[in-house]
């Protein structure tokens, strides 16, 4: 009985030992920790209750994770490298720090100027009219993820002296 309850996790533990579902885990966790923090600075038009906040504030945390995956895939496609991670280099670090911040910069223009979702009163970039915060975000958050899940993907195998 014990051996067929392991057999049936046993795709659980492949899924949880991919590259890009600790990516994804990890930038989930951290985004979502930065969408929170930078919630107060945003204007939610038609959004009344903090549920619908909430809910608001986890669609596009999943968004992050799923950002931060296909900007992954791309290097790992020109890379040929599904575990590229384990040993990045700073071009590759940029390269994928650059195709997240790309995709939240025209995104973000959408979403403010044109879908008009949600508003920004402070903070903002000239020009474009949008908020600097998801531009740093994407600066800082990804080297974080890629750090933590390098960090996982090895393990923890430093000695204890």
């Amino acid at each position: 009985m014990k051996s067929s309850l392991l057999k049936s996790f046993k795709w659980l533990k492949h899924l949880l030992a991919a590259p890009e579902t600790n990516l994804f885990i990890f930038a989930f966790l951290i985004h979502f920790v930065y969408e929170v923090w930078q919630s107060p600075y945003f204007e939610f038009y038609g959004m009344p209750t903090l549920a619908d906040k909430i809910n608001y504030i986890t669609h596009c945390t999943i968004g992050d994770g799923v950002i931060t995956v296909l900007s992954s895939g791309i290097i790992s496609f020109w890379q040929r490298n599904r575990y590229w991670m384990i040993t990045p280099t700073a071009r590759l670090i940029v390269i994928f720090t650059s195709i997240g911040w790309i995709y939240t910069f025209i995104s973000e223009i959408y979403r403010v100027r044109v879908a008009q979702l949600y508003g920004v009163s402070v903070l903002v970039v000239p020009f474009v009219q949008i908020s600097w915060l998801p531009l740093l975000q994407w600066l800082i958050l990804p080297p974080m993820v890629l750090m933590m899940t390098r960090r996982h993907l090895l393990g923890y195998r430093s000695k204890i002296e």
